[in-house]
């Protein structure tokens, strides 16, 4: 292969190296991304706060308990003084057992309504419980969407880099073996671009300008060269003109 068809094919590497390192940054780049995390966030935020009412309704259903069993205590014994009272005849002792009685009662209705408070309150950590439920279940859904929307996204992308990477290695193939080594080398030094070409004055690897010197020097030399800042394989301007 002649000096400008290397050339021809270094600077058509270049342009593809320049495609792969868009599409990539494009990758990193998706929007998709910074979704999934900050809704993964938001769930870990609902789980907490289901966890804290979880733990309310178990305190609440604990104390409904306790009060259950103290009502059905009062009633016992409210049973057992009036089973007490309605077999005498004495008067202090009846005395004494209305007043029990009546002391248990006021117990009893205090109770009870503790217990409606105590309901009322389950009710409402109820209904907090299914609206958490229900916002978990549609940040799973959006979640779902988002990494679905990035796989889509992504695949295309990914299939893209690789497209080109397998374009890349058709055309690295047909370089003499060190002029390819060289590329290769290159590529993994230089953050993926390993050739690149003159435009207007400035490598299209760096972005440098360069000086009036080192352009003469290169356009003295042949049509494959270095850049004098980074490094890179350069095919000079010659090429385009020949082109």
């Amino acid at each position: 292969m002649s000096e400008q068809q290397n050339a021809e094919t270094l600077r058509a590497l270049s342009d593809i190296d320049v495609s792969i390192l868009r599409i990539k940054k494009q990758l990193d780049e998706l929007p998709h991304k910074q979704q999934i995390l900050e809704v993964r966030q938001k769930s870990k935020e609902l789980e907490l706060k289901a966890l804290q009412v979880q733990q309310m309704a178990n305190e609440v259903a604990r104390t409904l308990v306790l009060l259950s069993d103290e009502t059905q205590h009062s009633d016992e014994q409210i049973a057992h003084a009036q089973s007490v009272l309605d077999k005498t005849n004495e008067y202090r002792e009846t005395s004494n057992l209305v007043a029990e009685i009546e002391m248990l009662a006021t117990r009893k209705a205090q109770l009870e309504e503790d217990s409606l408070i105590q309901m009322e309150k389950q009710e409402k950590i109820a209904g907090v419980g299914a609206q958490v439920a229900e916002a978990a279940r549609k940040l799973e859904a959006e979640e779902q969407a988002y990494t679905d929307a990035y796989r889509d996204a992504g695949g295309r992308l990914k299939q893209e880099i690789f497209d080109l990477q397998h374009a890349r290695e058709a055309l690295v193939a047909t370089l003499p073996e060190n002029l390819a080594r060289d590329y290769l080398s290159a590529v993994e030094k230089k953050t993926g671009i390993g050739a690149a070409h003159l435009i207007d004055n400035r490598c299209s690897g760096c972005f440098c300008t360069l000086s009036e010197g080192q352009l003469a020097k290169l356009f003295e030399g042949p049509l494959i060269g270095i850049c004098p800042n980074c490094n890179r394989i350069l095919v000079t301007v010659a090429t385009q003109e020949a082109g």
